[in-house]
């Protein structure tokens, strides 16, 4: 089977639930790499055998294997002599205080078979053929999952409701609310065929989210008036009201995360195509929001109508993070970005003569 030229087309190979919504891959997990010295043309051959020989041996999709890697600002700044094509990262809302990484890349494996992606790790980072260790060496593991009733399972304490996908209860990727994997693929340039990555470990807190009833949850997570029933109808996108914020926001004291995010839309389609997991990483319930985009100003102009900094002008109640969407229970602990070549070039891109 021929493999896409993008490294990040992996939608096609979805399947959907009873309803039609799209199922992602149920496991997860970001390798965060650092380059070891100075890689050559036969190191860069002998990582894309590696990757291959694993896309040989598992089938393209959930059922088997999908994998992206990206390559950070640090990358192009030591080893080649091409400028970035994305920008360090920064924060994006004046209460958020994350350490802005630098990291060289970043590898995300994504199966429905979460030991196959321990095997994988090991295998590419310990004795065998495949090893890798001699030019990249793990930073971090960072690991999760996204599917109905792992959350439950995984936190069986919390009373999680059996049939969330996620931490905060509610569906996420629903395909009109993500940009489509053409839209986000770079037409021209040394990244032609690529994307870009954004990569945020967010830590959750349950306790104050669960504390509010369903329809309140509903309300932050989309808009004032969605309740949780209605949202669990949800099928093709995210219901929002973006267009009517202001008065809703006046009305209600409240606005919703779909809602403010909804603003971003470019005549009236997403800009951002979102691949996040729930992570109990380091004992603390979060998310790994890996986020791909055409450009990272996608991505930047998404992540600050997120913010609703305006909200507070249509009603006294809202604050930066009070009534406002999801902002209270978030707290973002890092963000790094990441290049993602198409697949013919992900081996240490652009190395230097």
């Amino acid at each position: 089977m021929k493999l896409p030229e993008a490294q990040h087309a992996w939608e096609s190979t979805f399947l959907t639930d009873e309803v039609g919504r799209p199922l992602a891959p149920r496991f997860h997990r970001l390798l965060m790499l650092d380059v070891v010295d100075h890689p050559t043309a036969a190191d860069a051959e002998r990582l894309e055998d590696a990757l291959a020989a694993l896309e040989k041996r598992f089938p393209h999709g959930p059922h088997g294997l999908l994998s992206c890697l990206g390559w950070g600002f640090g990358w192009y700044a030591r080893h080649t002599a091409l400028r970035s094509p994305v920008p360090r990262a920064i924060p994006m809302a004046r209460w958020e205080n994350p350490v802005l990484e630098d990291i060289d890349a970043c590898l995300h494996l994504a199966s429905d078979d979460e030991d196959r992606l321990a095997e994988i790790t090991e295998a590419l980072f310990g004795p065998g053929p495949l090893d890798q260790r001699t030019r990249l060496r793990i930073r971090e593991v960072r690991t999760g999952f996204v599917g109905s009733g792992l959350p439950a399972e995984r936190l069986p304490e919390r009373g999680l409701s059996p049939n969330a996908p996620l931490l905060l209860g509610f569906h996420s990727g629903l395909r009109g609310n993500q940009a489509t994997e053409e839209s986000i693929t770079i037409t021209e340039g040394p990244l032609a065929g690529g994307t870009t990555m954004h990569v945020s470990h967010i830590e959750l807190d349950l306790d104050s989210w669960y504390e509010q009833d369903r329809d309140t949850r509903s309300a932050q997570m989309y808009a004032p008036g969605i309740g949780a029933d209605e949202a669990e109808k949800l099928v093709d996108d995210a219901k929002s009201d973006a267009d009517r914020m202001p008065a809703l926001a006046a009305a209600h004291g409240q606005v919703g995360h779909a809602q403010a995010t909804g603003r971003a839309r470019l005549y009236g389609r997403p800009r951002i195509n979102r691949r996040d997991f729930a992570t109990l990483d380091h004992g603390a319930p979060g998310t790994h929001f890996v986020s791909l985009q055409r450009t990272m100003e996608d991505f930047n102009a998404t992540r600050a109508v997120m913010n609703a900094a305006d909200a507070g002008g249509h009603h006294g109640g809202i604050g930066v993070r009070r009534n406002n969407g999801i902002n209270s229970v978030m707290d973002v602990r890092s963000r790094a970005t990441f290049a993602v070549p198409p697949r013919a070039a992900r081996a240490f891109p652009n190395l230097r003569d």
